[in-house]
C-alpha cells in the first residue's frame, strides 16, 4: 500500500469524525462514484417498478433491489478506493471490474446478514480490497469492528435507512398533492386501502429514488470509517512521517570528500583576505517545520528513555532520526503557539497576590447546609405536585368500569331539536304554517322534528355543529348497523331533501307532497310513541 500517495489526512480520529470524513471524500471527487452507483441501480429500479405495476399485491418489486443492494455497493467502493490513493478510476472501469469483485462474503450478504447487518459497509473492504477469505476474513472483520467501530457503522446504517424512509414519504406526499380530488391532500397515496398498480409503482419508485440518493453516501462514510480504523491499528501517521524523512547519511569517506570540497572556497577567500559570505541554511527537503522554541507545559516532563551509550555511528544516526520523529508536533503531545492576553495593571496584580481571607463557615457546615437545602427543594417539589393533583383531580379521573353514556345533541345546524321545543301536534302545525304561506318555517319545523324523534326515541348519535349531509350519513350508518328502521330512514331522507332544496335552492315542493309527507310522518312517529 503506497501511503505516500494517500490524499486523506489520516490520523487517529473518533468514529464520528471518521464517518464525517466520507462526506469530504465524496464532495472532492464523487461524480464517478455516483455514476458507478446509478449505472447499476437505475436498471434494477426500473425492473422493480415494472414488477410492482404488474403485481401490485406482491412485495417483489422493492424486495429485489433491496436484496441485491449489498453487491451493487461494491462498484462505488472500487472508485473510492482508487481515488484515495490518487488513481483516476472512472465509472466505466468500476463497471468492468465489478463482476470480479463479487467474490467473498456474497453468500453471507444475501442470506442471514441481509436483514440485520446495517453496518455491512465497514466489512465490504475486507473482502473487496484486502481479498481476505475464510478464517482470515473472520479474524480481520472482528479486529476492524472493535473499539466501538462496528456499533458506529450499525448506527449509521440505521440512520441512513431512516433518511431513506423520510425521503420516500416526502416524495409520496409531493405526488399526493397532484392526485385528483376536491382538495390537495399530501396523504392521498398513503390513505388508500386498495393499492392499485399505479400506487404500487409510485411507492416503489419513491423508495428507489431515496436509495439512489443515500446509497453512495453510506458507502463513502463507512469506507472512511474503515480507513480510520486501519490508520489507528497500523499507525499510518507514524509511517507517513517516517517516509518523509531524508535518506540516511552517506559513508564517512564521502562525507570527508564533500567537506574538503566545501571548505576549499572558504580557504581561498581567507588567504585573499576576503570575509566569507553569509548564507542562510536552506530547508531540508520533505521535512516539516516544527516550532521547538517553547517549553513543555507543566506536568509534561521528559522521562528518562533508559538508553545506553551509542555503540556505533549508525545507531547514533538512527536515534537522532527517532528523536526527530517524536519531536513532530503531531506526536510530542503539545504544540507551540502565540496567544494575545490582556495586560493586568500593577494594582490588580497586587490584589491577586494578597492572601485570601478564610471562609466564613467551615467546609463541613457548608456541606450540611447544602444537603438540607437540597432536601427542602425536593420536598417542596413533591408537595407542589401533590397539591396540583389534589386541586385538579376532577379532570384527571378515569372510570374504567363503565363508560358514561354519550350526551345526545340538542342543537344541530342552528336548529333546536329538543323535544320540549316542538308542538304537541307536529304534523298539524306544519300544515297550518304551510296554509299561512310560511313554507320555510313549515319545512324547518318538519326537519328538526324528524331529527328530534331520531335522537330522543331511537338514540341516533349526532354531534353539535353537524351539517344536514352528515346527519343523513349518520342515519344511513345506523340503518346499516340495524339500529334504525327503514321507515324512519326514508322519512329522514325525504325531510332532509325538501329542507335542502327549499333552504339553499329556493325550490319549494308542492302542497300535496308536503301533506302526504305529514300524513306518513304522523302515522309512523305517533304509532311509535303509542
Amino acid at each position: 500500500m503506497q501511503l505516500d500517495k494517500l490524499r486523506l489526512d489520516l490520523r487517529p480520529r473518533s468514529n464520528a469524525q471518521g464517518l464525517d470524513l466520507g462526506f469530504s471524500l465524496l464532495h472532492a471527487g464523487g461524480a464517478d462514484v455516483w455514476r458507478a452507483w446509478l449505472a447499476l441501480w437505475l436498471p434494477l429500479s426500473a425492473l422493480a417498478v415494472l414488477l410492482s405495476w404488474y403485481n401490485p399485491d406482491l412485495a417483489l418489486g422493492w424486495l429485489l433491489p433491496w436484496w441485491l443492494r449489498p453487491l451493487l455497493e461494491r462498484a462505488p467502493l472500487h472508485v473510492l478506493a482508487r481515488q484515495v490513493f490518487g488513481e483516476q478510476a472512472s465509472w466505466r472501469d468500476a463497471l468492468r471490474a465489478w463482476p470480479r469483485e463479487l467474490g467473498g462474503g456474497w453468500f453471507r450478504m444475501l442470506t442471514w446478514w441481509r436483514p440485520f447487518m446495517a453496518g455491512r459497509g465497514l466489512h465490504q473492504p475486507v473482502w473487496v480490497l484486502e481479498r481476505a477469505r475464510g478464517k482470515v476474513a473472520t479474524a480481520r472483520r472482528a479486529t476492524i469492528a472493535r473499539n466501538g467501530t462496528g456499533g458506529a457503522a450499525l448506527m449509521f446504517g440505521s440512520m441512513c435507512a431512516s433518511f431513506e424512509f423520510v425521503l420516500m414519504m416526502g416524495v409520496l406526499a409531493l405526488l399526493g398533492l397532484f392526485m385528483p380530488g376536491e382538495t390537495a391532500n399530501p396523504f392521498a397515496l398513503l390513505t388508500l386501502t386498495n393499492q392499485g398498480p399505479l400506487q404500487a409503482a409510485l411507492g416503489t419508485a419513491a423508495w428507489c429514488l431515496a436509495c439512489a440518493i443515500i446509497g453512495p453516501i453510506y458507502t463513502a462514510c463507512t469506507f472512511t470509517l474503515y480507513l480510520n480504523r486501519r490508520a489507528t491499528l497500523e499507525a499510518w501517521d507514524l509511517e507517513i512521517v517516517l517516509r518523509q524523512l531524508r535518506p540516511p547519511a552517506r559513508p564517512a569517506a564521502a562525507r570527508q570528500a564533500a567537506a574538503v570540497l566545501m571548505a576549499a572556497p572558504l580557504l581561498a577567500m581567507a588567504l585573499l583576505g576576503m570575509p566569507p559570505p553569509v548564507q542562510a541554511a536552506g530547508p531540508v527537503a520533505g521535512a516539516k517545520s516544527v516550532a521547538t522554541d517553547c517549553a513543555p507545559p507543566e506536568g509534561l516532563t521528559k522521562q528518562d528513555s533508559g538508553r545506553g551509550p551509542d555503540r556505533s555511528p549508525q545507531q547514533a544516526a538512527l536515534r537522532r532520526q527517532l528523536d526527530q520523529v517524536f519531536a513532530h508536533e503531531d506526536l510530542r503531545g503539545y504544540r507551540c503557539g502565540e496567544q494575545w492576553e490582556l495586560r493586568v495593571p500593577p494594582a490588580a496584580e497586587k490584589e491577586k497576590e494578597k492572601p485570601k481571607s478564610p471562609p466564613l463557615l467551615p467546609r463541613w457546615m457548608v456541606a450540611i447546609l447544602a444537603g438540607g437545602l437540597k432536601v427542602a427543594l425536593i420536598a417542596g417539589a413533591v408537595a407542589l405536585v401533590a397539591w396540583l393533583l389534589w386541586r385538579y383531580a376532577a379532570p384527571l379521573r378515569f372510570n374504567f368500569a363503565a363508560a358514561a353514556e354519550p350526551k345526545l345533541a340538542t342543537e344541530v345546524g342552528g336548529l333546536d331539536i329538543r323535544e320540549e321545543s316542538l308542538p304537541a301536534d307536529v304534523a298539524g302545525a306544519v300544515r297550518a304554517l304551510w296554509q299561512q304561506g310560511q313554507q320555510r318555517a313549515a319545512l324547518a319545523l318538519l326537519y328538526r322534528a324528524t331529527l328530534s324523534r331520531l335522537v330522543s326515541r331511537q338514540s341516533l348519535k349526532l354531534h353539535h355543529g353537524a351539517t344536514e349531509g352528515e346527519c343523513l350519513a349518520q342515519a344511513r350508518s345506523a340503518h346499516a348497523a340495524g339500529a334504525l328502521d327503514s321507515a324512519s330512514l326514508a322519512l329522514a331522507d325525504q325531510a332532509t331533501t325538501l329542507w335542502l332544496n327549499a333552504a339553499y335552492g329556493a325550490r319549494w315542493p308542492a302542497a300535496e307532497s308536503v301533506a302526504a309527507l305529514c300524513t306518513r310522518w304522523q302515522a309512523h312517529f305517533d304509532r311509535e310513541a303509542a
